[in-house]
C-alpha cells in the first residue's frame, strides 16, 4: 500500500466503527475453562477483515505454558478486542448493529448480561469511568460536525445520551471533528481533545483543541491549544493512551502523526500533561517521543506504572512499514526517558498487549517463532524476566484483561 492510499485509509479507520464484528459463525462447542483463571489473553487469529478474536484464560502470567487450543472461547461473534472491561465484565458497543451490551465469559461461552439498542455514536472514541457504576462514553455524531456522549448505569444498562457544547467552532474549510479515546475524569470534570479534519483530503488542522468539560451538564468550560502536536490520542477501546497517576494528574499521548500542514509532512507524537486542579494544557511540558527516545512511538499504548513511572511502546522503525516494537521506560515528572527494555524480544503485538499493576508491567510479545512469551518488568526492582509461555501460531496479541 503506497503512502497516499495508506493516509487514506487511516483517516477512515479513525472514523470508521469499532463496533464491526466479524461475520464468522459462532463457535457453539462450549470448552471446559480453568476456574483458577485470573486473567484473560485476547488472541487474534487471521487478518481483517477475516479475523476471529479468541479469548485464553490463563491462571498465572509469570510462568508456565497455555496454548488456545482447548482453553480458549471464541468470541467473533459477540464481541471485539474493542471491549471495556470492569470487575469480571466486558462491555461493547456494536455500531453497525445499533447495540451495547453487558456480557462474561462462563462456561467457555459469551454470555449475554443484557444488552440494549443504542445508535447515538457514530463510533465510541472513548471511555471512561466516573465511578465504579457509572462509565461515559464518547464519539462523533452522524455528521462529525459535533461530539456526543452516553452516560451508561452499568447496574441495570440505563443509558443517558447528550452533545457536547461549546465545541471549539469549525475552522473555514475543517468541516469535521476528529475526537480523540483520550477522556479522562478528573476534578469532576471530562477531559479530552479534538482535531479538525479537512475531509477532501484528509488533512487536520495544525493545533491541537483540549477541554474541560462539566459533569453531568456535558457542557465545555475551558478550551486550550497547542501547536507542537496533533492526532487526539487513540481511537477507542483498542489502545490505551491516557491515564491519571496517582498525584491526580492526567498524561495522554497524541498517537496518529497525521497530515497537518500543505506539504504534506506529519504532526510528530507527543505526551501532554494538565495538572491535578487545572483545567488547561501545562505549558511547559511536553514531551516529543522521536526526539527523547530516538523512537516513534507506537500508536496506542502508554500506560502508567506508577511511582512517577510509564512504560511506552515503540516503533523499531519510523513510518507506516514498522512491524516490530520495543518498549521504554518514561519518567512523567522529568518527562525523561529512564532506558528501553533491551531484554525484551523485539517482536509484534497487537494494541493493547500490555497490563499494568502494582508496578509491574506484563507485556505479550509475538515472535512468530512459534512459541511466545509473556514479559515481567518490576518497575521496584528494574528487572525483567520470562513470564508465561504461549504455544501456537498467532497473527496478534491484542489485549491482556484482568478476570478477579
Amino acid at each position: 500500500m503506497n503512502m497516499k492510499m495508506y493516509t487514506k485509509f487511516l483517516a477512515l479507520a479513525l472514523v470508521l466503527s469499532i463496533g464491526v464484528t466479524s461475520c464468522k459463525k459462532e463457535n457453539n462447542d462450549a470448552i471446559p475453562i480453568d476456574e483458577d483463571a485470573a486473567f484473560a489473553l485476547w488472541i487474534q487469529v487471521g487478518s481483517w477483515p477475516n479475523t476471529n478474536y479468541y479469548v485464553l484464560n490463563v491462571e498465572d502470567l509469570t510462568q508456565g505454558a497455555a496454548k488456545l487450543q482447548g482453553n480458549g472461547i471464541d468470541v467473533t461473534t459477540k464481541l471485539n478486542n474493542s471491549v471495556i472491561t470492569k470487575d469480571g465484565f466486558y462491555y461493547f458497543y456494536n455500531s453497525a448493529e445499533g447495540r451495547f451490551g453487558k456480557y462474561t465469559l462462563e462456561n467457555g461461552a459469551v454470555k449475554v448480561v443484557k444488552e440494549v439498542p443504542l445508535s447515538h455514536l457514530a463510533s465510541l472514541a472513548g471511555h471512561t469511568w466516573v465511578n465504579n457504576n457509572t462509565l461515559v462514553m464518547i464519539g462523533n455524531n452522524a455528521s462529525g460536525n459535533g461530539v456526543n456522549a452516553v452516560v451508561v448505569n452499568t447496574d441495570d444498562l440505563s443509558l443517558t445520551t447528550g452533545a457536547i457544547s461549546g465545541l471549539p467552532e469549525l475552522v473555514t474549510n475543517y468541516t469535521k471533528y476528529l475526537v480523540g479515546g483520550d477522556i479522562q475524569y478528573k476534578d469532576g470534570k471530562l477531559f479530552f481533545s479534538v482535531n479538525m479534519q479537512n475531509t477532501s483530503n484528509y488533512q487536520v488542522y495544525p493545533r491541537l483543541y483540549t477541554m474541560a468539560v462539566s459533569y453531568p451538564a456535558l457542557s465545555v468550560t475551558k478550551i486550550s491549544t497547542d501547536d507542537r502536536s496533533v492526532g487526539v490520542g487513540n481511537t477507542s477501546g483498542y489502545f490505551a493512551t491516557s491515564f491519571v497517576d496517582g498525584n491526580g494528574d492526567m498524561y495522554f499521548m497524541t498517537s496518529w502523526n497525521l497530515v497537518w500542514n500543505d506539504n504534506g509532512t506529519r504532526a510528530p507524537k507527543g505526551i501532554y500533561r494538565i495538572k491535578k486542579g487545572e483545567d488547561e494544557l501545562d505549558k511547559s511540558y511536553y514531551i516529543n517521543v522521536l526526539q527523547e527516545t530516538g523512537k516513534e512511538a507506537a500508536a496506542g499504548t502508554f500506560m502508567d506504572l506508577g511511582n512517577g513511572k510509564a512504560i511506552l511502546k515503540l516503533q523499531e522503525t519510523e513510518g507506516y512499514e514498522n512491524e516490530k516494537y520495543g518498549y521504554t521506560i518514561i519518567d512523567l515528572e522529568t518527562g525523561k526517558e529512564v532506558r528501553k527494555l533491551t531484554e525484551i524480544t523485539s517482536g509484534e503485538s497487537g494494541e493493547r498487549n500490555i497490563y499494568v499493576e502494582n508496578g509491574k508491567a506484563y507485556i505479550a510479545v509475538l515472535t512468530g517463532e512459534g512459541t511466545d512469551y509473556i514479559w515481567v518488568y518490576d518497575s521496584a526492582t528494574d528487572k525483567v524476566s520470562k513470564g508465561l509461555s504461549i504455544q501456537g501460531g498467532y497473527n496478534s496479541f491484542s489485549r491482556i484483561d484482568k478476570l478477579k
